[in-house]
């Protein structure tokens, strides 16, 4: 099999056969820092140093501004060509060069762009009202076919722009607000939200087939305890998503735990206990499975006493004395100071 992606210049080139590349210890980057080369340079030389060789960029409003055109024109069907993006294709290039692995990180059925241009396709109150999360963000339907193909879509154009890596994060159901009050249409009818997601997740495999990239998911950290409640809820089956995968990217942020959590009045405080026990837990599900497992820990001080360089270290301690030697650090506001320091402190 020939396997292929596109260069800067939008051109098919072949790709030598081989292992798919995975996220393997990383940061988090938005798309205005991408485009801040100064900033941007300065944090590469600092990941460098600092034994950090994944760059995970947030892709999704980029690629999916032609696809939200086609969908608010009703345009978008199975005929629909995805094509690469110029900005995302040249920074994968140029990240490839300087020795980074590149994952997309697409924010998948939490998407304001495609529920304001359609609100049909948004998910709803009991009340026929648009659900709202604790931000005020809006959420797509996973039971539409056309969403499913909208953002399986996205998840093409970031194949064909050359990224090692497609990362897909909420994809779920919400779980805030009056997320029990949803409503959705008679198409969901007898289909579980594990076997919705599963089915997307089945068709984006077969899809990105032939651009050899590797697959990767964020969940909730709590979704690792199994508790069955959350798994309907949420609509993540670690085990049933694990065929479609290769990559696990559990987000086991200690402060997103609530007060109380295994016994820990402020999970925030426990670095090592809630990452261990987390990546412990997921090994457990998925023995037998051929996915790996990329921790997300926490990169940022929230209800964390304790925050610092030492927190950092004891996360990645708590992936490797479970024999995890990967993971990937979020700050949202890209700020990795205790990070580096953390990582040259070894």
């Amino acid at each position: 099999m020939i396997i292929f992606s596109y260069n800067t210049e939008g051109e098919i080139e072949e790709i030598p056969p081989g292992e798919k590349r995975i996220s393997d210890k990383g940061i988090y980057i938005t798309a205005n820092v991408a485009k801040t080369s100064s900033y941007f340079n300065y944090i590469k030389r600092q990941a460098k140093s600092a034994g950090i060789n994944t760059i995970v960029i947030d892709a999704k409003a980029i690629l999916s501004e032609p696809l939200v055109k086609l969908a608010k024109e009703n345009k978008l069907d199975m005929n629909t060509v995805a094509s690469p993006d110029p900005w995302l294709a040249k920074l994968t290039h140029q990240l490839h060069e300087e020795g980074f692995i590149v994952s997309a990180r697409l924010v998948v059925f939490k998407d304001d762009h495609l529920i304001i241009a359609r609100p049909d396709l948004a998910i709803r109150l009991d009340d026929g009202k648009i659900y709202r999360d604790h931000k005020g963000s809006r959420w797509a339907n996973p039971y539409s076919e056309e969403v499913r193909l909208y953002s399986a879509l996205v998840a093409e154009r970031a194949a064909l722009s050359g990224v090692d890596e497609v990362q897909f994060d909420y994809i779920r159901f919400p779980a805030e607000g009056k997320a029990s009050s949803l409503r959705f249409t008679p198409e969901a009818e007898g289909i579980s939200r594990v076997e919705i997601i599963c089915e997307f997740l089945k068709d984006v495999k077969e899809r990105l087939r032939k651009y050899h990239v590797s697959i990767s998911v964020d969940i909730f950290g709590v979704t690792a305890w199994q508790i069955r409640r959350d798994i309907d809820l949420l609509g993540q089956d670690l085990k049933a998503m694990a065929k479609y995968i290769d990559v696990l990217a559990p987000m086991f942020y200690p402060s997103h735990f609530h007060s109380g959590y295994d016994g820990y009045e402020n999970p925030g405080d426990e670095p090592y206990y809630f990452v261990n026990m987390g990546v412990k837990k997921a090994k457990e599900i998925l023995a037998g499975e051929e996915v790996a497992i990329v921790p997300w820990i926490q990169g940022f001080n929230m209800r964390s006493s304790n925050f610092g360089p030492d927190y950092i270290k004891d996360q990645i301690r708590a992936c490797q004395d479970v024999g995890v030697n990967s993971f990937l650090v979020w700050n949202a506001r890209n700020d990795y100071s205790a990070t580096f320091s953390a990582l040259r402190d070894k």
